[in-house]
């Protein structure tokens, strides 16, 4: 059986609400998930990288979410700022993430005085160059996906191998699914009924394996 890692945000991330991680892991496949709630794309590929330097895996499936997205570690002098965040006050793996946001006033006055969104997408470029090099060394198949469009300006992103014109979300907008999306507290994660659809186009289409019990699943 395939090992499979898989890393991303919101959309594979297998915790409250059901996603296309859990559907695969339901019929059976061989998946490790290190995606978390609105996390960042730096903290996405760093999840990603420090598990392919550790264990073997078949496949690398990594996500991407939305540029601008700022995840802070939590200690004793700034767990209040996390505590009043009306939006996302929780923790994940000792971060508090976020995505753009100006309901709190911290995370507006990074985006407005501190945000550089340069350096931001050196960083990601250089950490999916290197995770594309591991992964080829290591005789994985790393599958890079877009969860929201990200308007790429630096060249570098030219020698990441991955298909920049197929957006997740935009394929959940305009579809069917869409018109019974949750949109309780800002959600912008798809339902369940688009999770098993895209369930079944990673494991038919990228990942290529034959699972009979996946084609059988429903809402």
């Amino acid at each position: 059986m395939s090992n499979i890692l898989t890393s991303g945000c919101g959309i594979t991330f297998s915790g409250e609400r059901p996603t296309w991680t859990k559907v695969l892991k339901i019929c059976g496949l061989n998946i490790t998930d290190v995606s978390g709630p609105a996390i960042s794309n730096q903290l996405i590929v760093n999840q990603l990288l420090t598990e392919v330097y550790k264990n073997k895996f078949d496949h690398v499936i990594c996500q991407l979410t939305d540029s601008g997205k700022l995840d802070v570690e939590i200690n004793n002098k700034n767990k209040w700022l996390m505590e009043s965040d009306k939006l996302r006050n929780f923790v994940y793996k000792k971060y508090w993430p976020s995505s753009h946001s100006q309901d709190h006033f911290i995370k507006a006055n990074y985006h407005e005085y501190l945000y550089s969104p340069t350096l931001e997408e050196e960083d990601v470029i250089f950490k999916l160059l290197l995770l594309q090099e591991k992964c080829k060394q290591s005789n994985c198949k790393l599958h890079i996906l877009q969860g929201y469009k990200i308007n790429w300006t630096n060249k570098l992103i030219d020698q990441v191998k991955f298909n920049r014109d197929y957006i997740i979300y935009n394929d959940y907008k305009n579809s069917e699914y869409y018109k019974k999306h949750d949109f309780t507290n800002q959600n912008t994660v798809p339902n369940m009924e688009f999770q098993i659809y895209f369930a079944k186009h990673i494991c038919n289409n990228i990942l290529k394996i034959e699972n009979n019990k996946l084609e059988k699943f429903n809402a």
